[in-house]
């Protein structure tokens, strides 16, 4: 009788650690969005400069982070069904092509990507000194 009550406390205790590690990975899978949500403020800055066709403002620039811009990357990746790893030479490819593709250019959303691109490649770049030129 004793054999199975430590059976079923085992069992017990797996079950409630598996949970534990189901709910920290489901966490985990969204933190990049909870961690750098926008503020209204940010939402609008890039909606009115969308509508007068117009960059972002210096003052405006400044209200976001770097994290805020791999947000921003990471929801048009997905939306263009851009499966870039990242770290990969694709992922590095187009950061590095963000500054100089005009397409981009006129885009508030991506005055704030490239920022997190500039930082993204020059620590790479501290980190991997020859790796960016041989991409």
């Amino acid at each position: 009788m004793k054999k199975y009550s430590i059976i079923a406390l085992c069992v017990v205790v797996i079950i409630g650690i598996s949970s534990i590690f189901a709910v920290k990975y489901i966490n985990n899978k969204d933190e990049s969005e909870n961690n750098y949500p926008l503020t209204t403020q940010q939402k609008m800055a890039i909606k009115n400069a969308k509508t007068s066709k117009k960059d972002l403002t210096n003052t405006e620039i400044d209200t976001f982070t770097i994290g805020q811009g791999k947000q921003l990357l990471d929801q048009y990746l997905i939306k263009h069904d851009l499966n870039y790893k990242v770290g990969s030479k694709k992922y590095i490819n187009f950061l590095a092509d963000i500054s100089e593709n005009r397409k981009y250019q006129n885009s508030p959303e991506f005055t704030i990507i490239d920022a997190y691109a500039t930082v993204y490649l020059s620590e790479l770049q501290k980190a991997e000194p020859y790796s960016l030129s041989s991409i």
